[in-house]
């Protein structure tokens, strides 16, 4: 797995972290665990999401497809493959 991927993902966890105010939570969740399923609630992932665009310096596309947007993995794939 590329260091970028693992970096972006450590970061998506902090950014979690902030949310929920501590690694209580954000720590029993697997990377390639469903957000939905561990009880990320909608608000939350669009604060996520608004988070992630600030720290990593880009937007998300409205046709952004929903699988990137389902777990920490697929979250950091995203990031690192629109960066290029």
């Amino acid at each position: 797995m590329p260091e970028q991927v693992l970096e972006v993902r450590q970061r998506i966890r902090a950014l979690l972290e902030d949310l929920y105010g501590g690694d209580e939570f954000v720590s029993t969740v697997a990377d390639a665990a469903s957000l939905r399923q561990a009880g990320v609630s909608s608000n939350a992932l669009v604060s996520l999401l608004v988070s992630m665009e600030d720290a990593f310096g880009f937007e998300w596309d409205d046709d952004v497809q929903p699988e990137a947007l389902r777990s920490i993995e697929s979250l950091a794939e995203h990031v690192v493959s629109i960066s290029g």
